[in-house]
């Protein structure tokens, strides 16, 4: 489990690109009311990642272009309720979900020919909500090498 949690960091990590329909504009819209929000470039991702790891991924940091982060604790089923309704109405497509006591997780992505150009994590349980953004322009190539 913990190496598919890294294995999905990693791909947050490693986005640029606008779309239509980006989950910039959830952050933007709910920023002000979560516990923890943050913005950052990708030139600064590699300071957060151990030095063995970065060279797994440093061809796809040249993809990167920023990652957000929000985290809620308040009211999150009520904000885990709205992300949901936001990533129905947009284009966004479910890779994964697991299910684990009470615990879940989801990755969504976001195509336009032929290139993910979002990649969204959703983390839930009954008391907090964290999601992660990023801005990508990926290949399926790209994101099957860092998912194995």
């Amino acid at each position: 489990m913990k190496k598919i949690l890294y294995a999905l960091f990693a791909v947050f990590l490693l986005s640029s690109c606008a779309t239509n329909t980006s989950f910039n504009s959830f952050y933007q819209e709910h920023q002000d009311d979560s516990d923890f929000s943050l913005g950052l470039s990708s030139s600064l991702i590699a300071s957060f990642l151990p030095d063995e790891d970065i060279e797994d991924i440093k061809p796809l940091l040249k993809k990167a272009k920023h990652v957000r982060i929000l985290v809620f604790s308040e009211d999150a089923a009520d904000k885990t309720d709205q992300f949901d309704k936001f990533i129905n109405r947009s284009k966004f497509d479910k890779v994964v979900k697991v299910k684990d006591d009470g615990d879940n997780i989801a990755f969504f992505t976001l195509e336009d020919k032929k290139k993910i150009k979002e990649v969204v994590l959703e983390i839930s349980s009954e008391d907090d909500l964290v999601l992660l953004g990023l801005k990508t322009n990926l290949t399926h190539e790209d994101l099957e090498g860092i998912l194995q």
